[in-house]
Protein backbone atom coordinates (compact mmCIF):
# COMPACT_ATOMS: atom_id res chain seq x y z
CA UNK A 1 0.00 0.00 0.00
CA UNK A 2 1.50 3.57 -0.71
CA UNK A 3 0.11 6.91 1.23
CA UNK A 4 -0.26 10.34 -0.30
CA UNK A 5 0.66 12.51 2.53
CA UNK A 6 0.00 16.39 1.40
CA UNK A 7 1.64 19.05 3.43
CA UNK A 8 5.16 20.96 3.87
CA UNK A 9 7.64 19.64 5.80
CA UNK A 10 8.57 21.91 8.46
CA UNK A 11 11.43 22.42 10.71
CA UNK A 12 10.48 22.83 14.11
CA UNK A 13 11.65 25.08 17.35
CA UNK A 14 10.27 23.25 19.81
CA UNK A 15 10.35 24.57 23.71
CA UNK A 16 9.05 22.33 26.06
CA UNK A 17 7.26 23.03 29.54
CA UNK A 18 10.77 22.12 30.94
CA UNK A 19 12.36 25.31 28.80
CA UNK A 20 14.64 22.99 27.05
CA UNK A 21 15.16 23.60 23.45
CA UNK A 22 14.93 21.46 20.89
CA UNK A 23 15.91 21.80 16.98
CA UNK A 24 13.59 18.80 15.03
CA UNK A 25 12.13 18.36 11.27
CA UNK A 26 8.54 17.73 11.55
CA UNK A 27 5.40 18.61 10.44
CA UNK A 28 3.03 15.69 8.96
CA UNK A 29 5.09 14.18 6.01
CA UNK A 30 7.04 13.13 8.62
CA UNK A 31 4.78 12.91 12.05
CA UNK A 32 2.22 11.19 9.49
CA UNK A 33 4.85 9.30 7.13
CA UNK A 34 6.73 7.92 9.98
CA UNK A 35 4.02 6.36 11.36
CA UNK A 36 2.49 5.12 8.61
CA UNK A 37 5.82 3.34 8.14
CA UNK A 38 4.78 1.55 11.50
CA UNK A 39 2.04 0.20 9.77
CA UNK A 40 3.81 -0.79 6.58
CA UNK A 41 3.03 1.38 3.86
CA UNK A 42 5.26 3.12 1.37
CA UNK A 43 5.22 6.51 1.42
CA UNK A 44 4.95 9.13 -1.43
CA UNK A 45 5.34 12.95 -0.24
CA UNK A 46 2.97 15.72 -1.94
CA UNK A 47 5.25 18.63 -0.30
CA UNK A 48 7.90 21.56 -0.51
CA UNK A 49 11.08 22.53 1.32
CA UNK A 50 13.84 25.29 0.18
CA UNK A 51 17.26 25.40 -0.27
CA UNK A 52 17.98 25.16 3.66
CA UNK A 53 16.60 21.62 3.54
CA UNK A 54 19.62 19.90 4.33
CA UNK A 55 21.06 16.26 3.76
CA UNK A 56 20.79 15.30 7.23
CA UNK A 57 17.23 15.78 7.22
CA UNK A 58 16.61 13.90 3.78
CA UNK A 59 18.62 11.43 5.51
CA UNK A 60 16.72 10.91 8.60
CA UNK A 61 13.28 10.60 6.26
CA UNK A 62 15.57 7.74 4.02
CA UNK A 63 16.51 5.97 6.94
CA UNK A 64 12.71 5.46 7.81
CA UNK A 65 11.94 4.73 4.34
CA UNK A 66 10.85 7.99 3.26
CA UNK A 67 12.24 10.28 -0.03
CA UNK A 68 12.62 13.76 -0.68
CA UNK A 69 12.43 14.34 -4.66
CA UNK A 70 14.15 16.82 -6.47
CA UNK A 71 10.64 18.29 -7.73
CA UNK A 72 10.10 18.73 -3.75
CA UNK A 73 12.92 21.47 -3.51
CA UNK A 74 12.32 25.16 -4.16
CA UNK A 75 15.70 26.07 -3.64
CA UNK A 76 15.56 29.85 -3.91
CA UNK A 77 12.45 29.66 -1.02
CA UNK A 78 13.30 28.57 2.87
CA UNK A 79 11.70 25.82 4.24
CA UNK A 80 8.57 26.29 6.46
CA UNK A 81 9.80 26.54 9.98
CA UNK A 82 7.76 27.10 13.48
CA UNK A 83 8.68 28.01 16.70
CA UNK A 84 6.61 26.04 19.20
CA UNK A 85 6.13 26.59 22.80
CA UNK A 86 4.81 24.21 24.88
CA UNK A 87 2.38 25.55 28.16
CA UNK A 88 0.74 22.54 29.41
CA UNK A 89 -1.38 20.89 27.81
CA UNK A 90 -1.42 23.97 24.88
CA UNK A 91 1.02 25.20 23.02
CA UNK A 92 1.99 28.36 20.99
CA UNK A 93 2.99 28.76 17.89
CA UNK A 94 4.66 31.58 15.88
CA UNK A 95 5.63 31.33 12.14
CA UNK A 96 9.52 31.76 11.21
CA UNK A 97 9.25 31.11 7.24
CA UNK A 98 6.85 30.05 4.87
CA UNK A 99 7.56 27.60 1.73
CA UNK A 100 6.37 27.77 -1.75
CA UNK A 101 2.45 26.24 -2.33
CA UNK A 102 1.96 22.97 -3.37
CA UNK A 103 0.28 23.02 -7.34
CA UNK A 104 -1.83 20.97 -8.89
CA UNK A 105 0.92 19.43 -11.48
CA UNK A 106 2.40 18.10 -8.30
CA UNK A 107 -0.90 15.98 -7.72
CA UNK A 108 -0.42 15.02 -11.13
CA UNK A 109 2.78 13.39 -10.36
CA UNK A 110 1.95 11.77 -7.77
CA UNK A 111 0.44 7.68 -7.67
CA UNK A 112 -1.04 6.16 -4.80
CA UNK A 113 -3.41 3.73 -2.82
CA UNK A 114 -4.96 6.67 -0.61
CA UNK A 115 -4.25 10.24 0.96
CA UNK A 116 -3.70 12.07 4.05
CA UNK A 117 -4.01 16.00 3.38
CA UNK A 118 -2.91 17.85 6.66
CA UNK A 119 -1.29 21.48 5.95
CA UNK A 120 0.28 23.38 8.38
CA UNK A 121 -0.45 26.45 6.90
CA UNK A 122 -1.66 27.60 3.41
CA UNK A 123 0.12 25.27 1.34
CA UNK A 124 -2.44 23.08 -0.13
CA UNK A 125 -4.82 25.40 -1.90
CA UNK A 126 -8.43 25.03 -2.57
CA UNK A 127 -7.64 24.18 -6.54
CA UNK A 128 -4.95 21.27 -5.10
CA UNK A 129 -7.28 19.78 -2.86
CA UNK A 130 -9.89 19.51 -5.96
CA UNK A 131 -6.88 17.76 -7.35
CA UNK A 132 -6.62 15.40 -5.07
CA UNK A 133 -9.96 14.20 -5.16
CA UNK A 134 -10.48 13.68 -8.37
CA UNK A 135 -7.40 11.60 -8.06
CA UNK A 136 -8.09 9.76 -4.85
CA UNK A 137 -6.22 6.52 -5.39
CA UNK A 138 -6.46 3.50 -6.11
CA UNK A 139 -8.69 2.26 -2.44
CA UNK A 140 -10.54 5.97 -2.74
CA UNK A 141 -9.66 7.17 0.21
CA UNK A 142 -9.13 11.17 1.33
CA UNK A 143 -8.72 12.00 4.79
CA UNK A 144 -8.74 15.75 5.68
CA UNK A 145 -6.95 17.58 8.59
CA UNK A 146 -7.93 21.06 8.17
CA UNK A 147 -5.40 22.68 10.96
CA UNK A 148 -4.12 24.57 8.33
CA UNK A 149 -6.75 25.53 6.65
CA UNK A 150 -7.45 27.02 10.40
CA UNK A 151 -4.23 29.52 10.20
CA UNK A 152 -2.75 32.84 9.43
CA UNK A 153 0.33 34.60 10.07
CA UNK A 154 0.07 37.71 11.56
CA UNK A 155 2.93 40.55 12.71
CA UNK A 156 6.20 39.27 13.89
CA UNK A 157 4.74 35.38 12.71
CA UNK A 158 2.30 35.23 15.29
CA UNK A 159 -0.98 32.76 14.08
CA UNK A 160 -3.96 33.92 14.13
CA UNK A 161 -6.94 31.25 13.83
CA UNK A 162 -9.99 31.64 11.72
CA UNK A 163 -13.22 31.29 13.01
CA UNK A 164 -15.34 30.08 10.33
CA UNK A 165 -14.00 27.79 7.16
CA UNK A 166 -15.55 27.19 4.12
CA UNK A 167 -14.26 23.97 2.63
CA UNK A 168 -15.92 21.96 -0.17
CA UNK A 169 -16.10 18.51 2.07
CA UNK A 170 -17.03 16.67 -1.57
CA UNK A 171 -14.82 13.55 -1.85
CA UNK A 172 -14.00 14.03 1.05
CA UNK A 173 -13.80 10.16 2.61
CA UNK A 174 -13.04 11.30 6.58
CA UNK A 175 -11.94 14.13 8.22
CA UNK A 176 -10.17 14.79 11.75
CA UNK A 177 -11.27 17.71 13.86
CA UNK A 178 -10.58 19.12 17.04
CA UNK A 179 -13.26 21.38 18.49
CA UNK A 180 -12.20 24.87 17.32
CA UNK A 181 -11.85 23.63 13.88
CA UNK A 182 -15.13 21.73 14.26
CA UNK A 183 -16.79 24.60 15.70
CA UNK A 184 -15.33 27.05 12.73
CA UNK A 185 -16.48 24.31 9.49
CA UNK A 186 -20.03 24.05 11.25
CA UNK A 187 -20.98 27.57 12.32
CA UNK A 188 -20.14 27.16 15.85
CA UNK A 189 -21.77 23.18 16.43
CA UNK A 190 -19.86 21.34 19.23
CA UNK A 191 -19.44 17.49 19.75
CA UNK A 192 -22.01 15.02 18.12
CA UNK A 193 -23.80 17.38 16.20
CA UNK A 194 -21.34 19.08 14.92
CA UNK A 195 -19.90 15.54 13.90
CA UNK A 196 -23.44 15.09 12.59
CA UNK A 197 -23.68 18.13 10.34
CA UNK A 198 -19.91 17.08 8.80
CA UNK A 199 -21.45 13.59 8.24
CA UNK A 200 -24.39 15.42 6.28
CA UNK A 201 -21.54 16.80 4.03
CA UNK A 202 -20.77 13.57 2.99
CA UNK A 203 -17.96 12.52 5.10
CA UNK A 204 -18.04 8.82 5.78
CA UNK A 205 -15.86 8.80 9.20
CA UNK A 206 -15.77 11.50 10.97
CA UNK A 207 -13.01 11.76 13.77
CA UNK A 208 -13.28 14.50 16.72
CA UNK A 209 -10.70 14.87 19.57
CA UNK A 210 -11.24 16.74 22.82
CA UNK A 211 -9.24 16.63 25.20
CA UNK A 212 -9.06 13.70 27.10
CA UNK A 213 -11.33 12.02 24.62
CA UNK A 214 -11.30 10.11 20.63
CA UNK A 215 -14.90 9.93 18.94
CA UNK A 216 -15.84 8.90 15.62
CA UNK A 217 -19.26 9.18 14.11
CA UNK A 218 -19.30 6.12 10.92
CA UNK A 219 -22.83 5.55 9.19
CA UNK A 220 -25.16 5.78 12.47
CA UNK A 221 -22.46 4.53 15.25
CA UNK A 222 -20.51 7.38 17.70
CA UNK A 223 -17.73 5.59 19.01
CA UNK A 224 -15.68 7.62 21.47
CA UNK A 225 -12.35 6.27 23.62
CA UNK A 226 -11.68 8.22 27.25
CA UNK A 227 -7.61 8.49 27.61
CA UNK A 228 -6.09 8.92 30.39
CA UNK A 229 -4.13 12.00 31.30
CA UNK A 230 -0.24 12.03 30.22
CA UNK A 231 2.10 14.06 31.48
CA UNK A 232 4.32 14.95 28.25
CA UNK A 233 7.14 17.46 27.71
CA UNK A 234 5.60 18.12 23.65
CA UNK A 235 2.81 17.53 22.30
CA UNK A 236 3.58 18.37 18.37
CA UNK A 237 3.02 15.83 15.96
CA UNK A 238 0.86 14.22 18.01
CA UNK A 239 -2.97 14.59 16.23
CA UNK A 240 -0.63 13.84 13.07
CA UNK A 241 0.06 10.06 14.63
CA UNK A 242 -3.37 9.76 15.46
CA UNK A 243 -4.58 10.42 11.46
CA UNK A 244 -2.15 8.62 10.22
CA UNK A 245 -2.75 5.19 12.10
CA UNK A 246 -6.49 6.14 11.49
CA UNK A 247 -6.11 5.73 8.07
CA UNK A 248 -3.58 3.45 7.66
CA UNK A 249 -5.85 0.63 9.78
CA UNK A 250 -8.86 1.44 7.84
CA UNK A 251 -7.26 0.60 4.47
CA UNK A 252 -5.87 -2.32 6.20
CA UNK A 253 -8.42 -3.98 7.90
CA UNK A 254 -11.83 -1.95 6.49
CA UNK A 255 -12.71 -2.20 10.68
CA UNK A 256 -13.82 1.10 11.68
CA UNK A 257 -13.75 0.32 15.23
CA UNK A 258 -10.48 -0.78 15.27
CA UNK A 259 -9.37 1.69 12.87
CA UNK A 260 -10.10 4.10 15.92
CA UNK A 261 -9.04 2.28 18.79
CA UNK A 262 -5.03 2.10 16.49
CA UNK A 263 -5.80 6.10 16.28
CA UNK A 264 -6.16 6.56 19.82
CA UNK A 265 -3.44 3.51 20.58
CA UNK A 266 -1.16 5.46 18.61
CA UNK A 267 -1.51 8.91 20.10
CA UNK A 268 -1.42 7.00 23.41
CA UNK A 269 1.94 5.29 22.92
CA UNK A 270 3.06 8.71 21.80
CA UNK A 271 2.66 10.49 24.50
CA UNK A 272 3.62 8.08 27.07
CA UNK A 273 6.99 7.89 25.49
CA UNK A 274 7.61 11.63 27.02
CA UNK A 275 9.77 12.41 24.08
CA UNK A 276 10.45 15.06 22.07
CA UNK A 277 10.05 15.38 18.47
CA UNK A 278 10.01 12.94 15.81
CA UNK A 279 11.27 10.54 18.84
CA UNK A 280 7.68 9.80 20.17
CA UNK A 281 6.52 8.48 17.27
CA UNK A 282 6.07 4.80 18.90
CA UNK A 283 6.91 1.48 17.12
CA UNK A 284 4.16 -0.95 15.73
CA UNK A 285 3.86 -2.86 19.14
CA UNK A 286 3.15 -0.32 21.33
CA UNK A 287 0.66 1.41 19.24
CA UNK A 288 -1.31 -2.11 18.44
CA UNK A 289 -0.93 -3.25 22.68
CA UNK A 290 -2.75 0.27 23.46
CA UNK A 291 -5.24 -0.14 20.49
CA UNK A 292 -6.06 -3.74 22.17
CA UNK A 293 -6.57 -2.18 25.55
CA UNK A 294 -8.95 0.39 23.86
CA UNK A 295 -10.77 -2.00 21.88
CA UNK A 296 -11.67 -3.82 25.22
CA UNK A 297 -13.09 -0.78 26.67
CA UNK A 298 -14.60 1.63 23.74
CA UNK A 299 -17.79 3.35 24.29
CA UNK A 300 -20.60 3.37 21.71
CA UNK A 301 -24.31 3.58 20.47
CA UNK A 302 -26.72 3.14 17.74
CA UNK A 303 -27.57 6.50 17.03
CA UNK A 304 -30.84 4.51 14.54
Amino acid sequence: MRIGIAAHIVLDTIKDCKGNITESMGGPPCYCGITARRFGFDVELLTKVGGDFQGNHQNILRDSGITVRDWHFDRGAKTTRFLLEADGHDRRLSLKAKCSPITEGDVQNTSVDCWLVNPVIDEVPASVLAAIKKNKGKKNFVMLDPQGYMRSAGENGSILFADKLDIDLSGITAIKVDQQELAALTGGLQELEGMKFLQSKGVQFVLATERGYVHLLHEKMHYWIKLRDVDTPDSTGAGDILSAAFVCSYIKEKDPLWAVCFAAGALRAALETKKTGLAKIPPYPKIESSASYFYNTIGFEDLT
